[in-house]
Formats: structure tokens, C-alpha cells, sequence
């Protein structure tokens, strides 16, 4: 082994010598650059390899967990302004329920467990504060569960009660909102977290909660007045409608006409009259007698006929009539009766929809179609890029009619109330995207000689490489670099046994017989190179066919000298 490495290195310092000076250079800089690269991929493989372990953190939150981490003496490395600590990868999962089972709240806010460790004697001040922060604190913990935020801050101003109604406040509340990169709250998901905070809080009115993202913009209306809340709500309603009626009818007519070929725009005009109604009916067919009260009188008397003198006296009571006098008689009768029914009765109390809708005005607009065109052949013409050119061709009458009930049906039209619907069919303009997708050619076109170049860079260094260092290397360790086979054979029977002896070249004793003394030195030395000759002809045939090929020349040179 030692033989062979001595060797090898004598045979590279007689190349390295056999080089000028400026394939010197570059052999010199081109193995700088290949024990470099070596190094930075033995250094880059051995390098701790760190992974994620918490991201999004506060600047509280980070301390705490950097604290933790020097006293379990592991490394860790903070990026992104604080907001994301690494640690080594076998790390990660170990440290993750190692800080859960510390009781480490990486939200930096506290809830109701700010009343698990009280002390004796606390005054009713701090336990006023600490309710407040712990109703704050759990608002932000529910807040922070809305998709969409990372962190949310809630600011209560809970005012003293007072026994005067007079000077009784309101609640009101401040929360400000960290969402996330691009992400952005609808307005029904901003009034769900008023709503939120309003049933969280006793008084709290939705208009007294203030909702603000964190770069200032407010996210709440906060109207005060109720007739102009009201008022809102009502036009909110109004254009949900309308957008539930347009989705409808694009939806309906995209399957015909095409996907962007259509426009459809409703108009839904809503009666928020409240009216209230009272009404009695009565059952006189299936009335029942109650109660029934009969009275009967029957009257019987006479009296004589007036006579004598007129005057009082005759008149007086007790007077006999006189004889020859007829008699007045008086006979009544009389019957009463009183019968009271049970008659059924049905009272109906209703409320008409305080969003009854009025008329419905319905406006649509269609593309019209691309017809293919077809030469006298019956085959399609194609443009220069291949693609079949069409022609713009209008949707008939009869197809309009067609779309104008389908439409119709859609949305409940109903004429006798007012409503109105209008399709026409229009040439839509097509955006000019010629100069944008230039651009982007152009950006591709760039990006794809950028990449050419350094692929075509990285391959010129490697073929440097090679032809340089590498295969005149490989060249002079396979090969012999002798010009001839006379320089290269030894000229005397004392250099063939020096060579011999000194073993310069690798399995020369297999290839040379042991020289005895009692043999002829002229035969065995005639022996030996006629062998080494077969020997070097086999193995560089090329090489012995260039020296035979000088070897004729030279003596055609020689005869036309002479």
C-alpha cells in the first residue's frame, strides 16, 4: 500500500512538472474551488439542522419560551422579528409538550384563571380590575377562534352603576383585530363579533362596540340613530335580495348562453309597512240555547159604564151603579220569555311581512353566440394560429322570448303586480390582453435565458474541469507519455535489471523473467524487449501504429535525401 501511494504521488509530481504555467493556474485554482466546494458540503451536512417550533408569536410570548429553552440549555435561533423561534429538529416534538406541560399561555392573555391564585385581603378595587381583565380576556380568546385572526385585542369601559337613571352609561367596548396576510372580514362576520361582545356584556349596545383592524381602518358603521340603524338594514336586505335574484338568473342562463355572457341586474322594491289586523267570526249555525226566562200574566176585571151627574161624585168609589147600566169589562193576557244562546266565535289577530315585496324590475343582458366558419369545401377556416375563426351571430326572437319566461319563472315574475323584465342581446367588448401577455412572453422569455445561461455556465465549468484537470490526469496515469518506443525501452541489460531492481513500474517482476548468470545476456536482453514491445503494442495499438507510421516516412526521407 505505501509502495502504490508513493507511486502514485511520484507520478503526480512528474505531471504537475511536465505542465506550463498556466495549465499550472488553473490546475491550482480549479482544485482551490473543488476542496471549497467540499468543505461547504461537509460543513452544510454536519451543520444542526433547526425546524419551526412556535410561529406568530408576541414579543411576550417569545421571551417566555426563549427563557425556557436557555434553561433546558438548547439552542434555538428567533426569526421574523420575534415572531417564529426554531430549534433543532429532534427537538421540536420534545419541546412542544414540554412548554404545554409548563402551562405556558402563548396567547399573553389571562381569563378566568386570573382568580386561581388569590391573595388574602385583596380590596374590592383589584377584584373590580380582575374581573374586568379576566372578561377581556376570555373575549379575545373566543375572538382569536374566527378564522382568519391571529390575535385580537378587546378594550371594555365598563362605567359605575348609579341608583339615578338619569346618569346611567352604557357599556362600550374598543377591540382591534390582527387578521391575516390578505385576509379580509365580510361584514356580516364583523357584526357576528359585535353581536358577540354585545350578549357578553349586561347594557352593551351593538353601536357602542368599536371594531378597527390593525392598521387603523374601522370595520364597524356604528350608527346611533335607530331609525337610520333602521334604515340600513333594510336597504342591506334590499340588496341581498337583489343578489340572490341576479346569482339566479346568471346561473340559469350561463348553461345556454355561455359562462361571462351574461349580465343580469334586479331591481326588488320592498314595502316595510308594519300592519296589524283583528278579525271575528262567528258560527250562527251551530249556536246553543244558554239560558231561557218565561213570564205569563193574565188579567181579568169589569166595571160599570159612567153615569150619572158628571162630576166628581159620581166618580167617587163605591158608588152602586144604577140598575139598567151596562158594565166595562177588562181582559188581558200577557206572556214574556227570554232565551239567551251561546253563539261560537273566532278572533284572528295578523301581521302583515315587514318585507313584502312590491314589484320586481328585472334587466338582462346576452352575448350572442360564435358561429364557425366553414369554406366551400365544408372544412373550417383556421387563423394563422390554428384556431377556427367564428363569426358573431344575434340570438333570434323566438330564443329571447324563450329566455324571458325562463327568466320569469325564475324569479316569481307576476305582471299584475307591476313587475317588468327586459333581456337584450348585445355584442360584449373583449378586453385587449395582447399587451399584457407580451409581457408576460417577455418575463418567460427572460427567466428561460436566465436559466440557459446558468445551466450553460455550470456545464462550461464542468467541461473546463474535465478537459484540464481531469482527463490529462487520467491520460498520463493509463497512458505513457513517452514520444517513442526507443526512449521509452532501457538502452542496456544494466538498466533493465536497475528498473528491476528498483520496481519503478507496478508487476515489472511478473512481467520479466529472473535474469540468471549462466544464461546468454544478449539472448535474454533480445528477449525481453522483443516481449515489452508485444507488451506496449497490445496495449496502445494507436500509439504503436503512429511510431511504425514515422518510422515509414522517416526512411521515405531518408532514400529521397540521398
Amino acid at each position: 500500500m505505501q509502495d502504490f501511494i508513493k507511486q502514485i504521488t511520484t507520478n503526480f509530481t512528474e505531471f504537475f512538472q511536465s505542465l506550463d504555467t498556466n495549465r499550472r493556474i488553473s490546475l491550482i485554482g480549479i482544485s482551490a474551488v473543488l476542496v471549497a466546494v467540499m468543505v461547504s458540503l461537509v460543513i452544510w451536512a454536519s451543520k444542526t439542522q433547526y425546524k419551526l417550533l412556535f410561529s406568530e408569536l408576541t414579543k411576550e410570548d417569545s421571551a417566555s419560551i426563549s427563557q425556557l429553552l436557555e434553561q433546558g440549555k438548547i439552542s434555538y435561533q428567533i426569526k421574523d422579528e420575534g415572531k417564529s423561534i426554531y430549534v433543532p429538529e429532534d427537538q421540536v416534538e420534545v419541546w412542544r409538550l414540554e412548554i404545554a406541560k409548563k402551562g405556558v399561555n402563548l396567547t399573553s392573555t389571562v381569563g378566568y384563571d386570573v382568580f386561581d391564585k388569590q391573595a388574602f385581603g385583596t380590596t374590592s378595587f383589584v377584584q373590580k380590575i380582575n374581573k374586568q381583565r379576566a372578561i377581556e380576556g376570555e373575549l379575545m380568546k373566543t375572538i382569536k377562534h374566527i378564522r382568519g385572526i391571529n390575535r385580537a385585542r378587546v378594550h371594555l369601559s365598563l362605567p359605575e352603576s348609579s341608583p339615578f337613571v338619569s346618569e346611567k352609561k352604557p357599556p362600550s367596548a374598543s377591540v382591534v383585530l390582527d387578521l391575516e396576510r390578505g385576509f379580509s372580514l365580510a361584514k356580516d362576520e364583523v357584526k357576528g363579533i359585535q353581536s358577540l361582545i354585545q350578549a357578553s356584556i349586561d347594557g352593551m349596545r351593538e353601536q357602542d362596540v368599536v371594531i378597527i383592524d390593525s392598521k387603523g381602518k374601522k370595520l364597524t358603521e356604528n350608527i346611533g340613530d335607530a331609525m337610520a340603524q333602521h334604515t340600513a338594514s333594510r336597504l342591506a336586505l334590499e340588496g341581498k335580495v337583489n343578489r340572490q335574484y341576479e346569482g339566479q338568473v346568471e346561473e340559469i342562463l350561463k348553461r345556454v348562453v355561455g359562462q361571462g355572457k351574461v349580465i343580469a341586474k334586479v331591481n326588488v322594491k320592498m314595502d316595510f309597512t308594519e300592519a296589524f289586523q283583528t278579525q271575528t267570526t262567528y258560527d250562527g249555525e251551530n249556536a246553543a240555547v244558554l239560558s231561557e226566562v218565561a213570564n205569563k200574566q193574565n188579567y181579568r176585571g169589569s166595571r160599570p159604564s159612567p153615569q150619572g151627574i158628571p162630576g166628581a161624585r159620581s166618580n167617587l168609589p163605591g158608588e152602586k151603579p144604577q140598575p139598567g147600566i151596562p158594565e166595562t169589562r177588562s181582559d188581558t193576557d200577557k206572556s214574556l220569555t227570554t232565551r239567551n244562546y251561546n253563539v261560537p266565535k273566532t278572533i284572528t289577530q295578523s301581521k302583515k311581512p315587514t318585507a313584502d315585496i312590491q314589484a320586481i324590475s328585472v334587466a338582462v343582458m346576452v352575448d350572442g353566440k360564435r358561429v364557425a366558419q366553414y369554406d366551400e369545401a365544408g372544412e373550417a377556416i383556421l387563423n394563422d394560429d390554428g384556431i377556427p375563426v367564428t363569426k358573431y351571430e344575434p340570438w333570434s326572437e323566438a330564443e329571447i322570448a324563450n329566455f324571458k319566461a325562463i327568466v320569469a319563472s325564475a324569479v316569481g315574475l307576476n305582471e299584475s303586480r307591476g313587475d317588468s323584465i327586459v333581456i337584450k342581446n348585445m355584442e360584449f367588448a373583449k378586453e385587449d390582453l395582447s399587451e399584457a401577455e407580451a409581457l408576460l412572453r417577455q418575463r418567460e422569455n427572460r427567466e428561460i435565458i436566465k436559466n440557459l445561461t446558468k445551466y450553460l455556465m455550470i456545464g462550461i465549468l464542468i467541461t473546463l474541469l474535465f478537459f484540464v484537470v481531469i482527463r490529462p490526469f487520467i491520460q498520463w496515469v493509463t497512458e505513457n507519455t513517452v514520444e517513442s518506443i526507443e526512449d521509452f525501452l532501457p538502452k542496456t541489460i544494466e538498466e533493465l535489471e536497475k528498473i528491476q531492481a528498483n520496481q519503478q513500474l507496478p508487476g515489472l517482476e511478473d512481467a520479466l523473467p529472473t535474469i540468471e548468470d549462466k544464461m546468454n545476456p544478449e539472448k535474454i536482453e533480445g528477449n525481453m524487449i522483443k516481449e515489452r514491445i508485444i507488451n506496449l503494442v497490445e496495449a496502445n495499438p494507436a500509439k504503436a501504429a503512429q511510431v511504425v507510421h514515422e518510422m515509414i516516412h522517416a526512411q521515405d526521407t531518408n532514400k529521397e535525401i540521398a
